[in-house]
């Protein structure tokens, strides 16, 4: 029982390694230009929403001493156009045909009272 557990631990570990460097290796294949970089500090539940962006590829990073609860892709009326199932990343891209919002929910962590929120948004162009 005990080989099996760490088998799957292993396995576990190279399925995340080989998805890290399958990210790395796809940012290596574009140009990356910051298009907007919101920097705010909050206490309690916070949501940030970015401007309507046009439609493309895009690389989106948020930072934060906090947690990121939810991050969804809204249309510009508001509508959802994509929402995580499982997990919340933090650094990901994103392709869209039409032009989007990202909505981003926060919370502080449990120690903290007062918090920095940091969202990047990156236009990504083939190199």
């Amino acid at each position: 029982m005990r080989k099996l557990s760490t088998l799957v631990m292993i396995l576990i570990l190279l399925g995340v390694a080989g998805w890290y460097l399958h990210y790395r290796l796809e940012l290596l294949a574009y140009n990356q230009e910051l298009l907007t970089s919101d920097e705010k500090t909050f206490q309690g539940t916070a949501y940030y929403t970015s401007p309507v962006i046009p439609a493309g590829t895009y690389r989106i990073k948020i930072e934060t001493d906090g947690s990121v609860d939810n991050v969804r892709i809204l249309d510009e009326s508001g509508g959802v156009l994509h929402e995580p199932l499982i997990a919340v990343r933090s650094d990901f891209i994103y392709t869209s045909k039409v032009p989007f919002k990202v909505d981003v929910k926060f919370n502080p962590g449990s120690e903290y009272n007062k918090y920095s929120v940091l969202v990047k948004i990156y236009k990504l162009t083939r190199k």
